[in-house]
């Protein structure tokens, strides 16, 4: 086990549903947690709509009773790996447990599976992981079910792709991209269409916002080019061999419609590896996201660069 000071999360909750496209997403958790001594925290979410039937009270504690039994089997055989793990069972709004299930253990980061493919298919991301992007204070790294080639780089992530427009929220992504790239770190910016000179200035506002690593050992590519940036970083990992992409997280709720619009949609929907989404630092007199609280003056000097 490897514990790295510069890894700001420690408390790990993973949001499941039990499918067997859902155990990619664990056994992606579990790899980080092995790796950097992180808790886990498995929370399953049971909708009482589901209740509603002729059969009911009967119906609903089977599904209880089965969920718990399967949280039991899991438990175990992570603490048979030497992982710190606790379970939480819930019935009720799937979305609110879960942050409230992040809030209460004091999670760091909240993981969350991705079922689709393409386009209707990756509306599996679903009303639940459109909410808790919206919603949520911390940050979310969201897993394909074809990301199993890429678990033996969970947590210790070689090559890191940040996308920002420069916004408070991507500047935010940037400082932790900086402290998780371990081999290269590459910053893009994508604009529709923009002039020679916007393109320079552009690409020195990215070499004066991340021109090395914290530790300076890892070095960092700039990009910028043009197109539109959720298919622009799309393409870019789908040509490169890129272990995990960096983004600010969605201020607003998206609809299915924002599928087609949104970059952080388009991105999670159309890449292969998993993606950590940041949110904005909170208001003053509101808590600091935990990945970024220790990194408040630099966050800060970004955000005023």
């Amino acid at each position: 086990m490897t514990i790295s000071k510069q890894f700001p999360f420690e408390t790990i909750v993973v949001a499941s549903d039990f499918s067997q496209k859902s155990s990619s997403t664990l056994r992606y958790a579990q790899a980080i947690a092995l790796q950097h001594g992180a808790m886990l925290v498995l929370v399953h979410v049971i909708d009482p709509i589901g209740y509603a039937f002729p059969t009911g009270v009967p119906s609903a504690l089977s599904v209880d009773q089965t969920a718990r039994e399967e949280l039991n089997r899991v438990e175990e055989q992570l603490r048979a790996q030497g992982i710190s793990v606790h379970s939480v069972l819930e019935t009720g709004d799937i979305c609110e447990l879960i942050l409230q299930t992040v809030r209460d253990h004091g999670g760091d980061l909240l993981v969350l599976g991705t079922r689709g493919k393409t386009a209707l298919g990756r509306a599996a991301l679903g009303a639940i992981a459109r909410q808790l992007l919206a919603k949520t204070e911390f940050p979310i790294l969201t897993v394909t079910p074809d990301v199993e080639s890429l678990i033996p780089w969970a947590g210790k992530w070689r090559t890191v792709l940040l996308a920002t427009d420069f916004s408070t929220c991507s500047l935010a992504a940037l400082t932790a991209a900086h402290r998780i790239a371990h081999r290269l770190l590459t910053v893009l910016h994508s604009s529709v269409t923009e002039s020679d000179t916007e393109h320079r200035s552009h690409l020195e506002q990215l070499r004066f916002l991340a021109p090395m690593n914290e530790s300076h050992t890892v070095p960092v590519e700039h990009i910028v080019t043009t197109g539109e940036a959720g298919q622009a970083i799309v393409d870019f990992v789908l040509k490169h061999q890129i272990d995990l992409v960096v983004l600010g997280s969605p201020a607003t709720m998206l609809s299915e419609e924002d599928m087609h619009t949104s970059t952080v949609l388009q991105v999670i929907s159309g890449v292969h590896c998993p993606v950590l989404c940041i949110p904005a630092p909170r208001e003053k007199g509101k808590s600091a996201t935990p990945a970024i609280e220790s990194k408040g003056e630099e966050t800060a000097a970004l955000q005023k660069a």
